[in-house]
């Protein structure tokens, strides 16, 4: 029991500190700050949706042309 005691404390104290450099951090923050931050992340955002459709274009252009091989091998091997 005196073990999850003191536990507990050790707990606390880490969730308080850690709240207490949250806050202090967040007040030195200025709006320019958060802008600059602001667009930084959206360019990442924006560079990541952008290579997403790209893969999905390949991923779509390669389905559609290997069916179209798959049709054209079929009509010949058929006659």
């Amino acid at each position: 029991m005196n073990m999850l005691k003191t536990w507990r404390g050790k707990t606390v104290a880490v969730v308080g500190a850690s709240f207490a450099v949250v806050g202090s951090s967040h007040a030195a923050l200025d709006s320019a700050q958060i802008d600059a931050i602001k667009a930084e992340v959206l360019a990442d955002v924006t560079l990541a949706v952008a290579a997403g459709f790209a893969i999905l274009a390949v991923v779509l252009a390669s389905t559609v042309g290997m069916s179209l091989l798959s049709r054209f091998i079929n009509k010949g091997a058929n006659g």
